[in-house]
């Protein structure tokens, strides 16, 4: 049986109770709680042992532990849930890893990019990769084998989060340029039928701090300027009537619930934001 059946016959063990399995192997169990947010140091604490069904160690070496903080839960990993691990000197690309940081310890994904830069990957945008340098004292303490709340997820998309990272360090040093948003600006012009809609691109280009808070006046002489000859040129005075609720606020908190108009109405502002920022050479945070 390879491990993937296991994990089948383990999901549907999880459904009808632990007791279809016979618990006659004993495992350390770190009562401490594993990092899956910030660092934490686990110490020197000796384990208690907790008697787990042969079947699922596998014959491996291994311990378990708890899961602690929010950054794993993308894959299912979440505060309170025990761990298995396995301890091994043998990691790939993906695995769910226990690793000791200048001796801190935490639950990440491990990840190789296609540069072969190493990376410790949460499952949580609300927590950045860590790239691992050759000035830091890194250990991998242990491999995930189990997740005994529940069946593991996938970790196919590291290099969404690592590629996300990086041009966010990319974007924080780049200042738009008027080619740059002018271009946009001619690239989003066929897409805008009304010229409140302009309203999108404006947002975009004052949460980019291109155009002032407010600068209305400012973003209507650009595009005049730009696109003279456009039959759907914006009005200032229009856009700012229309700048209420979520369209009062940055581009990235609209909502369709939150706006001042809904629906097939709601659409044309948002497509020409969101065109306006595709076209521009920069993520907004």
């Amino acid at each position: 049986m390879n491990l993937k059946e296991l994990r089948t016959l383990f999901s549907d063990m999880q459904k009808n109770g632990m007791t279809a399995m016979l618990c006659d192997t004993a495992v350390p169990f770190y009562d401490v709680g594993v990092s899956c947010g910030r660092p934490n140091d686990v110490g020197d604490i000796p384990p208690e042992m907790m008697m787990m069904p042969g079947m699922l160690t596998m014959g491996l070496v291994v311990f378990m532990t708890r899961a602690r903080g929010d950054s794993m839960e993308g894959v299912g990993i979440h505060s309170g849930d025990l761990l298995m691990l396995e301890n091994t000197q043998h990691y790939r690309s993906h695995d769910i890893v226990l690793a000791s940081i200048d001796g801190e310890e935490m639950l990440k994904s491990y990840y190789i990019d296609e540069e072969g830069r190493h990376w410790l990957v949460a499952s949580n945008d609300n927590y950045e990769p860590l790239q691992l340098t050759e000035e830091m004292n890194v250990k991998f303490c242990g491999r995930l084998v189990w997740h005994l709340a529940q069946p593991r997820e996938t970790t196919r998309n590291l290099h969404k989060a690592v590629t996300r990272y990086l041009s966010k360090q990319t974007d924080a040093t780049h200042t738009l340029t008027y080619d740059e948003v002018t271009g946009a600006l001619r690239k989003v012009g066929p897409q805008v039928t009304a010229g409140r809609h302009w309203l999108g691109p404006c947002r975009v280009l004052m949460d980019c701090e291109y155009v002032p808070k407010d600068g209305y006046e400012s973003f209507c002489e650009l595009v005049h300027k730009t696109l003279p000859s456009h039959p759907h040129l914006p009005s200032a005075k229009e856009l700012q009537r229309m700048a209420v609720m979520c369209f009062s606020k940055p581009f990235l908190k609209w909502t369709d619930r939150d706006a001042p108009v809904h629906g097939r109405y709601y659409k044309p502002y948002y497509h020409a934001g969101a065109a306006m920022l595709d076209s521009l050479p920069i993520t907004l945070l």
